[in-house]
C-alpha cells in the first residue's frame, strides 16, 4: 500500500535519521575488540540519546496522529532517562539491566503505538518491527547480563543493525512515495509535514 504523499514527505527524513543513528552505533560495535566499561556506558547512552532525538523529530511531524504521540513520547523519554542513568554506573551487570529496562520500555511503547494506529497511519506499522527488536534486545541483555562489555555491546549493536536495516528500507520507501515533493522538502520547504513548534 502506497503511503500518502504528504505523510511520506513528512516522515522520510526522521525515519532515515533513526536508521543512520542505529547503523553508526551498530557497525561501530563490530570493530571494538576489547572495550572498557566506560566505552560501553557512554556508547549506549549516546545511542539512546540520538535515537530519542530522532524519535522526537518524527513524532512532531504534522501527519503523526496526536494519540500516537503519547506512546512514542514515552519511548523517547525512556531512552533519554536510561541514558542519564547509565552515566552514573560502573558495573557491567547494572549497565546491562538498566539498558534492558530502557529498551524494554521503549519497545513496549512502540508496540502500543503500532497496535493502536497501524490501520490509520501507514508509518506506524514500522513500530511493530522496531518494538519487537527493542523487546528482543532487552530480553537478550537480561539473559546474558553477565557478559563483558564486548558481549553486551554485541547484543545491543546487533539489535541496532536490524533496526537500521528496517528503518532504512522504510525511509527510502517513504522517500520514493514522496516523489518530487521530497525534493521541495529537502530544499527547505515542508509541504504537508512541517514539524510542530
Amino acid at each position: 500500500m502506497k503511503t500518502p504523499v504528504e505523510t511520506a514527505v513528512a516522515v522520510w527524513k526522521p525515519v532515515l535519521i533513526r536508521a543512520l543513528v542505529a547503523a553508526i552505533f551498530g557497525i561501530s560495535t563490530i570493530f571494538l575488540r576489547d572495550p572498557e566499561v566506560s566505552l560501553l556506558k557512554y556508547g549506549v547512552a549516546a545511542y539512546l540519546v540520538f535515537s530519542g532525538t530522532a524519535m522526537w523529530e518524527y513524532l512532531r511531524r504534522e501527519p503523526v496522529p496526536e494519540a500516537m504521540r503519547g506512546p512514542l513520547s514515552m519511548a523517547a523519554a525512556a531512552w533519554m532517562v536510561g541514558a542519564i542513568v547509565l552515566l552514573f554506573l560502573s558495573d557491567t551487570v547494572a549497565i546491562a539491566w538498566v539498558a534492558a529496562a530502557t529498551l524494554l520500555l521503549g519497545g513496549i511503547a512502540e508496540l502500543v503505538a503500532w497496535a493502536r494506529h497501524r490501520r490509520e497511519f501507514i508509518p506506524a506499522r514500522d513500530q511493530l518491527y522496531t518494538g519487537l527488536i527493542g523487546v528482543g534486545t532487552a530480553v537478550g541483555l537480561a539473559l546474558f547480563n553477565h557478559l563483558d562489555p564486548h558481549g553486551l555491546l554485541g547484543i545491543i549493536g546487533g539489535g541496532a543493525i536490524i533496526i537500521a536495516v528496517v528503518m532504512a528500507i522504510s525511509g527510502f520507501g517513504f522517500r520514493h512515495d514522496a516523489g518530487s515533493e521530497a525534493d521541495s522538502a529537502a530544499s527547505g520547504g515542508f509541504p504537508g509535514g512541517a514539524p510542530k513548534d
